[in-house]
């Protein structure tokens, strides 16, 4: 997604202000996050759906995407959010060591551009969204219901997530206003 192939793209994109979202997937043949896996769901969802938007976010911000177009938005949905604070943990590691070499155009550590145009989605029942919150805040999480596939929990989906170790305030954000900073949708239209 680094590639400068793409810039047109996201240059199109930060102009009419649209944002980027990942989803992840199962078993491909472009990466190997899944392979291997055969058809386990049980093994290759745990492992490759969250794989792909992790391999899009350090793209992203690694590859200078986010330096090149500061008002791009990107949302990584639907693959938990309590890998993050360990991601970028490491990549803001791994720019302290080999960025003056490598990642030279980047003007900012990778969890703070993180921090600036990105979003990450939690699911009704991560429970160690506590760590997430505890690292970033709770100004890039939006809620995930993943309806309706059969890991939704649906009809339960709202009920599981309001018992969340997250403040209410936390919570009215979560689903309210986050989502209307993702996709600039004012909350009053949201709320119709």
């Amino acid at each position: 997604w680094h590639d400068r192939h793409y810039d047109p793209l996201w240059r199109e994109c930060e102009r009419l202000g649209i944002p980027v979202v990942f989803h992840g997937g199962g078993p491909d043949f472009l990466t190997q996050f899944g392979l291997g896996f055969g058809v386990s769901v049980m093994m290759w969802q745990t492992f490759s759906h969250c794989l792909g938007p992790m391999a899009a976010l350090v793209s992203l911000v690694g590859g200078g995407v986010f330096d090149r177009f500061p008002r791009l938005r990107a949302g990584f949905l639907e693959a938990n959010c309590s890998w993050a604070p360990w991601l970028l943990h490491r990549l803001d590691e791994h720019q302290e060591w080999v960025g003056w070499y490598e990642a030279r155009d980047l003007t900012m550590k990778p969890s703070e551009y993180f921090m600036r145009q990105c979003f990450v989605s939690v699911d009704a029942d991560e429970e160690t969204v506590k760590h997430y919150v505890d690292w970033f805040g709770d100004s890039n999480l939006v809620f995930s219901t993943d309806f309706p596939h059969g890991d939704a929990m649906y009809p339960h989906a709202v009920e599981n997530f309001r018992k969340l170790p997250l403040t209410e305030a936390s919570q009215q954000k979560i689903v309210g206003e986050n989502w209307s900073n993702l996709y600039r949708i004012p909350l009053a239209r949201m709320r119709q």
